[in-house]
């Protein structure tokens, strides 16, 4: 199963990355009341400025300036626990997770009721397959009637079940959030994983259906669906032809074309 980069949500509203944006709202800060003398207000608003400024490099997938922001706003303010949460993410994407655990630690430490951090950190114990120790995090998420990216955290509990092999709850959370969003391209496509693994491939092909409609496929989305279509009682061959063909051309160095050329018949 391809593994889900660690999502945000940006301060300032950034889009069209990913398929949810990074997770960063703050809204679930409680107890927090600080005066800053007008030295502390510039530090502040300098380490804000570029802790959003980090976020949005790390979204267009310049990691060497995102670092540099990112530090830049942890000279500015040691404490800023959304640099430190935007670290995490950017140290998972660089496949350092001794450093993105150590950032998230902290992130949490210095803002303990921070739903969009709890969630990155949890998405990043499931790329690690650490199942046990995010289940918790989730629940505290998802336990949030006022976090305000429900739908992602939804989403997010939903792919580590699928990845650790519990397609029932899996299903269950997918089901969660399309009932926030019901066009969630997401969790449109994991159902149709979901349905797969447990052999419904009636229903997985009615997902996936209503995924592609709304999405662009990328590789494996469409192994998913040239393997659904092979597992219907009466396939499309000329649709099954068409996903063929999008595959190789326009993902020819991809695991799953690969494994098209070879024969391989299994999702």
């Amino acid at each position: 199963m391809k593994k889900i980069m660690l999502l945000l949500l940006s301060v300032y509203a950034l889009s069209g990355c990913q398929t949810s944006p990074l997770n960063s709202d703050g809204a679930d800060d409680t107890g927090l009341d600080v005066r800053y003398s007008a030295a502390d207000q510039s530090d502040n608003k300098a380490a804000n400025i570029n802790a959003q400024l980090g976020a949005g490099y790390i979204n267009n997938g310049n990691y060497e300036r995102a670092l540099l922001k990112l530090n830049k706003a942890l000279k500015h303010d040691p404490n800023h626990a959304m640099a430190h949460n935007y670290l995490g993410v950017l140290y998972g994407r660089l496949e350092r997770p001794g450093k993105a655990r150590q950032q998230f630690k902290k992130a949490m430490q210095l803002s303990p009721g921070n739903s969009s951090i709890m969630n990155n950190y949890a998405v990043l114990l499931c790329e690690l397959k650490e199942y046990d120790e995010a289940r918790p995090l989730f629940k505290r998420v998802l336990n949030n009637p006022i976090y305000a990216n429900r739908a992602n955290a939804y989403q997010s509990a939903a792919w580590c079940a699928l990845g650790n092999n519990n397609f029932d709850l899996s299903e269950k959370l997918y089901r969660k959030a399309l009932e926030i969003d019901a066009n969630l391209p997401r969790s449109l496509l994991g159902l149709a994983k979901v349905n797969y693994k447990k052999e419904n491939y009636q229903y997985a092909w009615s997902y996936f259906q209503r995924y592609y409609k709304s999405s662009v496929p990328d590789a494996d989305a469409l192994w998913l669906g040239i393997n659904i279509i092979n597992k219907l009682d009466e396939p499309d061959k000329n649709l099954l032809s068409s996903y063929e063909l999008q595959l190789k051309s326009k993902h020819p160095d991809t695991d799953e074309t690969k494994w098209l050329y070879q024969g391989k018949q299994e999702y």
